[in-house]
């Protein structure tokens, strides 16, 4: 808006300041309301007309502006609708199959239909120090999923017994615990030293097996990655003869052999196993192989399956040599350090099996 100032004396308003001045302005607003008359007016009169003329061009400035900015926004709005309509059609699409498989994941599995004792014997020797995670994380997750499948309103009950191993004199036998009662196993219950007196703590876990499990279904897992060297109350054909002895009295009872020395296959079918009782898998597929046993385990107490002996698939998917990262083995002699709650695989390496590692021994029962 284009102003120009006149300066009037307002001794012609009576005033005595001769000094004073009052300022007008004219416009083009006013201009041509007047019939483009040129019109001078005081500031007074000026506001006035400012008051009118600011209604007619207010209107005439921007009627034709608003008009097309209208139109440019019903335009906008109505090429992000068609842009949009694709991306909704496929995120309609795809929302589906992802709520379907957090759905199919979040599903417990089935109830057990019928009543299971499970009996670890885990060696604990000095080779073991470098699979302790992939051992505590097996193990955990076979209870996990037992204690889903023996939640309420299950009518069954299912028990576990944990045995670890190293040398003759370092057998530990747990309790029977409910499978609603066990806690996680930690790297603290994993303390890796000694030889492997593997012969003992089978016929341990076998006479347990007996004495407790009668009548009732059991399985007895064996995880190992050597070969016996310290056992001095069995042998080998003395195992043997006791799995013989009790597939005739107990034969709702399961004996599973589950190493990763290049010997597990020969030593299983030593003391009687057949090779649907028997895995031989690669240390570097440790988790693989406690894997295949939580899912044969389910198999059999969802009764899809009479026992929890091994499939080809589960023999295949186990003994197929696979990398995890946290097996592999590290420089020999580094020190560990190890949480509860944050486990830790930089420790040992060992060249051969059985070497003891620098951890000091926990003491720990033995024996029956």
């Amino acid at each position: 808006m284009k102003a120009c100032f006149w300066e009037l004396r307002t001794k012609q308003f009576g005033t005595t300041n001769t000094t004073d001045d009052s300022m007008v302005i004219m416009t083009h607003a006013t201009t041509a309301r007047l019939n483009r008359t040129a019109y001078c007016v005081s500031v007074t009169e000026t506001q006035d007309a400012i008051q009118d003329a600011i209604p007619a061009l207010s209107a005439e400035n921007q009627a034709p502006v608003a008009a097309p900015a209208a139109e440019d926004q019903a335009h906008v709005a109505a090429t992000a609708a068609e842009d949009q309509t694709p991306a909704a059609e496929d995120q309609a699409d795809a929302v589906p199959s992802v709520a379907e498989g957090e759905e199919a994941e979040s599903q417990p599995p089935p109830l057990a239909v019928k009543d299971m004792h499970v009996t670890i014997v885990q060696d604990i020797s000095g080779s073991m120090e470098h699979q302790r995670i992939s051992v505590a994380t097996g193990i955990n997750e076979i209870f996990g999923d037992m204690k889903k499948r023996y939640r309420e309103p299950c009518e069954h009950k299912a028990t576990v017994r944990v045995i670890k191993f190293s040398s003759h004199d370092n057998i530990a036998v747990g309790p029977v615990i409910p499978i609603s009662e066990v806690t996680p196993i930690t790297m603290h219950d994993l303390l890796c030293d000694g030889m492997t007196a593997m012969w003992d703590a089978v016929a341990i876990a076998i006479n347990h097996m007996n004495q407790h499990s009668a009548g009732v279904p059991a399985t007895t897992y064996i995880f190992t990655d050597g070969v016996d060297n310290n056992s001095n109350r069995y042998t080998q054909s003395g195992v043997n003869e006791m799995i013989a002895d009790n597939k005739k009295r107990n034969p709702m009872h399961s004996v599973l052999f589950i190493g990763s020395d290049p010997t597990s296959r020969r030593n299983a079918e030593n003391i009687g196993l057949d090779r649907v009782h028997s895995i031989q898998h690669d240390s570097s597929n440790t988790p693989m192989a406690y894997e295949v046993c939580r899912r044969a385990l389910g198999r059999c107490v969802s009764g899809d399956t009479q026992s929890t002996e091994f499939t080809q698939d589960d023999i295949a998917m186990s003994e197929t040599p696979q990398h995890y990262e946290h097996d592999t083995p590290r420089t020999p002699h580094t020190h560990p350090h190890h949480t509860d709650s944050q486990p830790s695989d930089d420790d040992y390496a060992f060249a051969s099996d059985d070497v003891p590692s620098a951890m000091p021994r926990r003491a720990m029962s033995s024996r029956n």
